[in-house]
Parts: C-alpha cells; sequence; structure tokens
C-alpha cells in the first residue's frame, strides 16, 4: 500500500493537494486477540485484524476446535 497524494476540496482553507503516507502498526486484535501486522492510512492504532475486522462470523475467536 504505497502513500498515495490527495487533493483537498475548499472548505475553510484554500484547495491544495496533500501526500497520505502509510504507516505499519502491530498491535493484538480486540476481537481474536491475536497478534497483528497491519499496514493503513490510519492515523491511530486500528483495533482489528485483518481477517476478523471485529465480525463474529470471521473472528477467529468464535471458530469451532476439534
Amino acid at each position: 500500500m504505497p502513500s498515495k497524494k490527495v487533493h483537498v476540496k475548499s472548505y475553510r482553507v484554500k484547495a491544495h493537494d496533500r501526500t497520505i503516507h502509510t504507516r505499519v502498526y502491530k498491535f493484538v486484535c480486540v476481537a481474536c486477540n491475536q497478534k497483528v501486522e497491519r499496514e493503513t492510512y490510519a492515523t491511530v492504532c486500528p483495533a482489528y485484524g485483518n481477517k476478523c475486522k471485529g465480525v463474529k462470523a470471521k473472528c477467529n475467536r468464535f471458530t469451532k476446535s476439534l
């Protein structure tokens, strides 16, 4: 996920172009408690991993194990 340029429309400031950089976050997923490394444009650390994203049906915590 490379950095990208976005155009900011005029609302209270003059319209301009801005470069948004990606960051790699290492954290523990809130839903499944697994260690996750995620690259994102967000400015704060995400709460959920790439696989479950907080959806119960996709979360590894709720899968039946033998």
